[in-house]
């Protein structure tokens, strides 16, 4: 239960060692080295940022982590998750973990509904609906219960917890986003964040903005808020073969012939390959599901009712995406694209290869979306369209 986790938490710390935040920079520098990157200056404040803040947590006993919290922020493409990576991987306690935000939360919201369900049913009166129970005392508690239980039991004994895209765009998340930090610096639990917005534009929407205040107010309490920011776009740079990885090895290609595809190992699926998938509660049409490879038209994943969960059921799956026929701005829809935008988030956040076959430039479109998403959108797909010709990478791009 939560108060048993808390004191378990409280006692978990162990003194960090003489020279952990040299041997935490020393880890992430040598990390950048293999990967042929040369952080910039404020990349490398960020690392001893964190360095530091992580060693004065692991040094106390059972002292609350308040300020040595971290919301990392900044536009697309400045390094945010290439360091939060490299990072979290020097830590020297095996009571970490990391999450995308969007992953954790659709995982958080599957497990608060069915542990409420079950919470209420052992509260419900037979007689009791509607309006006339809604506002019960027990009910409410029962919630709450349920709520924090489910936070509990994806976190576990967890000592750092690392979110990659921490953000809030959906009114019915911000309750569950309170609660869930709520908990998190109740339990001593060190949070780390990356996002593109500043808290203050969390949930930007003006009718629905006042709902985030408390998170707001929370973060600018709690947490340091650092901005990241070199006024470079390191996904614009070109990175050499040998550096690229994972989605990086994928391509944005317009009106490619079959040649193309070919000198990129691909060749057009053929009418017997098409299948049907049913990753959530819908089918799916693909032209292609075989290991290691899934390929859909654009129309077919991105015009129907597809949605992030269905990405995410597919990404465990398949380690290589195609989209194909990629319509240009005067054929792209506000929904494809945002579809797209979506899907194209998860790949990047996977590492999955994704090769985007498009019909004509689409760049007009992307006024559809809110600003900084247009700014992440681009800055992906420029990771993947960039010409291998250097060796070496100015700062981490993620």
């Amino acid at each position: 239960m939560p108060q048993q986790y808390s004191a378990v938490h409280a006692g978990a710390h162990h003194q960090a060692p003489d020279g952990f935040i040299d041997e935490v920079q020393q880890a992430v520098f040598a990390k950048a080295s293999t990967d042929g990157i040369v952080l910039d200056p404020g990349q490398q404040d960020t690392v001893g940022l964190l360095s530091r803040n992580a060693m004065r947590y692991l040094s106390r006993a059972t002292a609350s982590p308040s300020g040595d919290h971290v919301y990392l922020w900044g536009p697309p493409g400045r390094g945010k998750t290439w360091i939060l990576g490299a990072f979290f991987d020097a830590l020297p306690t095996p009571k970490k973990r990391r999450f995308h935000f969007h992953d954790f939360f659709r995982q958080l919201h599957a497990s608060a509904h069915k542990t409420t369900t079950e919470a209420l049913a052992l509260v419900e009166e037979p007689d009791a609906r509607g309006s006339a129970s809604r506002g019960r005392s027990d009910r409410v508690a029962a919630r709450t219960s349920a709520i924090e239980q489910a936070i509990e039991s994806m976190l576990g004994d967890v000592e750092i917890l690392c979110f990659d895209e921490f953000h809030c765009n959906d009114p019915g998340d911000a309750m569950l986003l309170a609660r869930m930090l709520k908990f998190i610096m109740e339990r001593r639990i060190l949070l780390i964040t990356t996002s593109n917005y500043p808290p203050e534009e969390l949930l930007a929407d003006e009718y629905y903005h006042h709902l985030i205040l408390p998170t707001i107010a929370a973060i600018r309490e709690h947490m340091t808020v650092h901005e990241l920011d070199g006024q470079k776009d390191y996904r614009t740079f070109d990175v050499a073969t040998s550096a690229r990885r994972g989605y990086n090895t994928g391509s944005f290609l317009i009106g490619a012939k079959p040649q193309t595809l070919q000198s990129i190992g691909l060749t057009e699926p053929l009418p017997h390959e098409a299948v049907r998938l049913k990753p959530t509660s819908h089918e799916i049409a693909a032209r292609r599901a075989v290991p290691g490879q899934l390929w859909f038209d654009f129309s077919e994943l991105c015009e129907s009712l597809t949605a992030p969960l269905d990405y995410l059921e597919l990404a465990k799956d398949y380690e290589h995406w195609i989209i194909s026929d990629v319509p240009g701005s005067r054929s792209m829809t506000p929904f494809g694209l945002r579809r797209m935008a979506n899907a194209i988030d998860v790949l990047y956040d996977h590492d999955i290869r994704l090769d985007l076959l498009v019909h004509a430039d689409f760049s007009e479109s992307l006024q559809h979306l809110p600003e900084l998403d247009a700014a992440r959108l681009t800055s992906r797909l420029n990771a993947l369209q960039n010409n291998v010709t250097q060796t070496t990478t100015e700062g981490a791009n993620a």
